[in-house]
């Protein structure tokens, strides 16, 4: 089975309100959609979440015409040709995002192929449920935001995530709104959307922690390794980072500074499914807890969950 083709489908959400974090705000998301067919009739899909400006250009641009005549259900020669393949190599950012989207759609044509799910491709499925956090809780007044967190709650979610960092002491209103509302026996995460610089970062996190945090997290640059140690042997709670890193190569620094507790490498940008397993069995090797992140489509819901299982 051979490629034939790799298009792209570009699709726009608008929002019922404004989504909020501490460095944008959208009423709107984007998607680039991945589409792999082959001579064999079977179509893969993938999903690039990159910025979605480049992504078009960058796939038919750059990867198109270097993946049609490669088997689709050559992973690791797919990956070696289209990451590594050239003198310039391309190892993050919306590059890695678009191969990430053709990795995965690959990954769908071999399930396809085979007849059989992507997690028996895996090695089998070891589970049949994954618990799952909250996290569509952005910015917003303090009592719109918990009884938006309250409301996760009553559909059953045990976590609930929330993103601030733009209003330090109005943060503190919201979280105390967000907290009151949850009670004390549910997880509450923060995500601060790497906004802060170490010292800020500390200072608000010591202020934050009087909310019983589950975790703190990318509250820095994702690339200040030593930072993000730096902050995790000061404060009380623990640190999430990995939604901006990629490939296993760029989480081994993170790994080497001890500079988090839970690593969340997202399938979508870090360069697939093959990538984000690497990354997952480093992460169990060296003593972290991998909790793969999603911010996109169903397509990096359903791969993510097929790797987890």
């Amino acid at each position: 089975m051979k490629i034939t083709n790799i298009r792209t489908i570009q699709l726009t959400r608008r929002l019922s309100r404004l989504l909020r974090n501490s460095c944008d705000a959208r009423d709107r998301r984007r998607f680039t959609f991945v589409l792999v067919e082959t001579d064999a009739g079977i179509t893969g899909i993938g999903d690039a979440p990159g910025n979605q400006s480049f992504m078009e250009a960058i796939i038919e641009k750059h990867y198109k015409h270097q993946a049609i005549g490669m088997d689709p259900c050559d992973n690791e020669g797919l990956w070696r040709k289209l990451y590594a393949g050239g003198a310039f190599w391309e190892i993050g950012g919306s590059a890695l995002c678009a191969l990430s989207a053709i990795e995965v759609a690959c990954w769908d044509i071999h399930g396809k192929a085979e007849k059989v799910p992507v997690s028996q491709l895996l090695g089998g499925a070891k589970r049949e449920w994954i618990d799952a956090y909250a996290s569509d809780l952005h910015w917003d007044e303090p009592q719109t935001m918990a009884e938006t967190a309250k409301g996760f709650v009553g559909e059953g979610f045990r976590w609930v995530k929330t993103h601030i960092g733009a209003e330090h002491d109005n943060d503190l209103l919201r979280l105390e709104a967000i907290r009151r509302a949850i009670g004390p026996e549910i997880g509450l995460m923060i995500d601060i959307n790497t906004v802060f610089d170490r010292q800020t970062a500390l200072e608000q996190g010591r202020r934050q922690a009087a909310f019983d945090p589950f975790w703190f997290e990318e509250p820095i640059a994702p690339a200040d390794y030593e930072g993000h140690a730096w902050l995790r042997e000061r404060l009380p709670m623990p640190i999430a980072a990995g939604e901006n890193l990629y490939t296993v190569h760029g989480f081994t620094p993170m790994f080497a500074c001890r500079g988090c507790d839970y690593v969340m490498p997202d399938i979508l940008r870090c360069g697939g499914i093959g990538q984000t397993r690497l990354i997952c069995e480093a992460a169990e090797r060296e003593g972290f807890v991998a909790t793969p992140h999603n911010f996109s489509s169903g397509v990096g819901l359903a791969a993510t969950l097929h790797l987890m299982a």
